[in-house]
């Protein structure tokens, strides 16, 4: 089991565990934990400063106001000026790193082109993962960034749309497989003016899954050359060694990595918790109940945070033993697959 306490950049949404409530709440838990022998390993790590970049030449006003950001970060700026220049890229950085803002300047300086609004297709391994990026793409408020969802949950009237008035189209391997690629026709304009391809948490792309995604992109690609187009693909990944030399697989074109993390890192710190031997027993006491009082101790501490579990049932029990530790109603939510779209 990791448990690992951090301190977040907060959403204007949620209510916010004051700094200093956050950082004393921490230390006398890492205090108590080092005189607990289940602790196995402790590191902790220093808050980094962000490193900033400039771009080669500035983004659209109309796109850099609707970003929100007044600078970019190292990285960022790095991967934005690779894809303006034609060069796919895969940016390997840190969680909250700022990832998805490398492609989504990039796709929305193509979509609100003068002459002729360029198309982008974003890959991504589950329904969900493409939802939310719909709605932070939305969010940027660009009236020529018209985003349809194309998936199994998309009706035929909106598949239709898609197909007919999308310039971002969000969908994942086996749609474009099964609904994209044997239907090429239909999508003749948004093929022929395709610039940019995404596909995102590349790290999950090896193995029997890879090796067809792998094919499904060469098919992409050859369709794309016969409409006229050849699209720059980007992938995002979490840390992993040779990014790059992953994604030349997958797409079958040269790829530049990036992965020099240019982003501020809060104070983390990590610790690996090894739960006592039962007694008369060579097992181990069970980790969903070490799980649930850690949890329970960090919640009552003011600290948000996350227990990931390793199966649906996992995620039910360990929810219900910290609410019953915690003797509060509304303070733990379980979230797992599964559950119903509403």
């Amino acid at each position: 089991m990791v448990v690992q306490v951090e301190e977040q950049r907060e959403s204007a949404s949620l209510v916010a565990t004051p700094r200093c409530v956050r950082d004393s709440a921490v230390e006398r838990f890492v205090t108590a934990a080092r005189c607990d022998d289940r602790l196995a390993y402790l590191r902790e790590f220093k808050a980094v400063s962000p490193t900033y970049g400039e771009l080669s030449r500035p983004l659209p006003e109309a796109v850099q106001t609707s970003l929100g950001v007044d600078r970019f970060w190292s990285h960022q700026a790095e991967a934005i000026d690779l894809l303006r220049a034609g060069l796919s890229t895969v940016v390997a950085t840190g969680t909250s790193s700022g990832k998805s803002l490398c492609y989504q300047a990039v796709i929305a300086e193509a979509a609100c082109a003068p002459l002729r609004a360029r198309t982008s297709l974003l890959l991504f391994p589950t329904k969900a993962l493409a939802q939310d990026q719909a709605r932070s793409l939305a969010k940027l408020g660009l009236a020529r960034l018209a985003i349809g969802t194309y998936d199994g949950d998309a009706s035929p009237e909106a598949r239709i749309w898609v197909r007919q008035k999308a310039t971002v189209v969000l969908t994942n391997p086996e749609m474009v497989h099964y609904g994209l690629l044997p239907n090429h026709a239909r999508w003749r304009s948004f093929l022929s003016r395709l610039q940019y391809v995404v596909i995102d948490e590349l790290h999950l792309l090896r193995g029997v899954f890879g090796s067809h995604v792998a094919h499904v992109l060469r098919r992409l690609r050859r369709l794309c050359a016969v409409y006229g187009s050849d699209p720059t693909f980007v992938f995002a990944s979490a840390t992993i060694g040779e990014p790059a030399r992953l994604a030349e697989e997958l797409c079958g074109k040269d790829v530049t990595a990036v992965i020099t993390d240019g982003s501020p890192k809060a104070p983390r710190t990590f610790l690996l918790w090894n739960p006592h031997l039962r007694k008369s027993s060579e097992h181990r006491i069970s980790t969903g109940g070490e799980t649930a009082a850690i949890a329970a101790q960090l919640i009552d501490a003011g600290l948000r945070t996350i227990v990931f579990s390793r199966s649906r049932k996992g995620t039910e029990l360990s929810a219900a033993e910290i609410s019953r530790r915690l003797r509060g109603p509304g303070r733990v939510r379980p979230y797992r697959g599964g559950y119903l779209a509403e």
